[in-house]
C-alpha cells in the first residue's frame, strides 16, 4: 500500500514506549509495534515530546533498574526509528550522551545540553552540573 501524501499524526505517551521497549505486556507491545509499522510505511507520523522521553528514562532507571548504558543503547535505537518525530531531537541525543557519561539525571543532562547549545548560563544549585565543562552554572 503506498504511503499517504498527508499521513495521520499522533503523540506517544511514555507507557507506549515502555511497552514497546520492554515487551512486558504483549498485547500492548503489539499495538505499539503496529503503529510503528504504520509510521515506517509512511502512513503515520508519531510525535514524542522531550518530557515523555524523560519519563521513559526515569522509569527504565528507577523502576526497571536498567543500567545507563543499556537505556542509552535502547533509546538511541528508538530515536532512529523511521516515522517518529522527536521535539528537540538534537538536544535529546546530546542529553543521552551526557546522561550516559556523567552521574546526573536525564533532565539535568538535557538542561546542560540546552545551556551548552544556547551559550546561556544555567541557574542551579546542583553542583553535579559542574561536571559539564561546556556550560556555566550560576547560583546568583
Amino acid at each position: 500500500m503506498p504511503a499517504d501524501s498527508n499521513p495521520r499524526q499522533i503523540h506517544f505517551d511514555a507507557n507506549a514506549i515502555l511497552r514497546f521497549l520492554l515487551y512486558d505486556i504483549p498485547p500492548q507491545a503489539d499495538a505499539v509495534e503496529a503503529r510503528i509499522a504504520q509510521a515506517r510505511a509512511g502512513n503515520l507520523i508519531i510525535h514524542v515530546h522531550p518530557l515523555v522521553f524523560a519519563e521513559v528514562v526515569f522509569v527504565l532507571e528507577s523502576y526497571y533498574a536498567l543500567p545507563r548504558s543499556k537505556i542509552v543503547e535502547e533509546l538511541t535505537k528508538f530515536l532512529n526509528t523511521t516515522g517518529l518525530r522527536f521535539s528537540e531531537d538534537v538536544r535529546i541525543r546530546d542529553a543521552l550522551l551526557r546522561y550516559r557519561d556523567k552521574n546526573v539525571s536525564f533532565v539535568d543532562a538535557f538542561m546542560a545540553s540546552v545551556s551548552a547549545e544556547t551559550s546561556r548560563p544555567l541557574f542551579s544549585f546542583d553542583r553535579g552540573l559542574d561536571k559539564f565543562k561546556d556550560i556555566r552554572r550560576v547560583e546568583k
